[in-house]
């Protein structure tokens, strides 16, 4: 499953939750602008020493949809972060070692000497080439400060820390063209701290790798 599949999933599932929840207070307010306009106020509408069961139901009911809520998005989390694509398990990940830094990026193929980066401004924006159909590990760091990793057309981020990996494994379903941006705040350029991604055939990809980054 797609990342954008995986969040488009919980974002239905949480708008209906929310619809429902948003339906029954306007139901209630209404009902308790009605009751007061009629003048039928002769005393407060909820007194916790008489109404215990009702303020029990209350949290019951708040309970039950916070339970759904952390549920469906630990599912969805162990989804992402287990790379769930249409690849097996078995095949090995193309790992390619990311550096982020002030204001650009830096990456480092662990399969061959291949080594991508740029000024990621006046258009020079640096290009990682990846397989098509094939599970990819990026291991993200910065050199500086805190950066993000972010894919927006598959609806995919992670960290880039100082000191620290973050491991984020996709598989990129079809060939094309994708911009990707760092949407952690950063500094002074950090509006003009994009890259692309271009997703490439396997044998387009072996090529890539055998011609030291120039055959693509």
């Amino acid at each position: 499953m797609r990342f954008n599949e995986v969040f488009h999933e919980i974002l239905h599932t949480w708008s209906w939750i929310a619809g429902v929840v948003f339906a029954l207070v306007v139901v209630v307010l209404g009902w308790a602008v009605v009751f007061n306009r009629a003048g039928r106020r002769r005393r407060p509408l909820f007194r916790v020493s008489q109404n215990v069961r009702l303020e029990l139901g209350y949290a019951a009911v708040l309970a039950a949809v916070a339970a759904v809520l952390v549920i469906v998005g630990f599912g969805a989390n162990a989804r992402v972060h287990d790379g769930e694509g249409n690849t097996a398990e078995a095949v090995p990940a193309e790992r390619i070692d990311v550096t982020a830094y002030r204001w650009c990026w830096d990456f480092r193929y662990t399969s061959a000497p291949i080594q991508v980066t740029g000024e990621c401004r006046g258009g020079e924006m640096p290009t990682v080439v990846v397989p098509a159909g094939r599970p990819v590990e990026f291991a993200l760091t910065s050199h500086d400060v805190i950066h993000s990793f972010w894919l927006p057309d598959f609806a995919v981020k992670r960290d880039a820390n100082p000191g620290q990996v973050n491991e984020l494994r996709m598989t990129f379903p079809e060939q094309g063209r994708w911009k990707g941006r760092c949407s952690e705040y950063c500094g002074t350029h950090h509006v003009t701290m994009d890259f692309w991604v271009e997703v490439v055939s396997p044998e387009e990809y072996q090529d890539y790798l055998a011609g030291g980054g120039t055959a693509v």
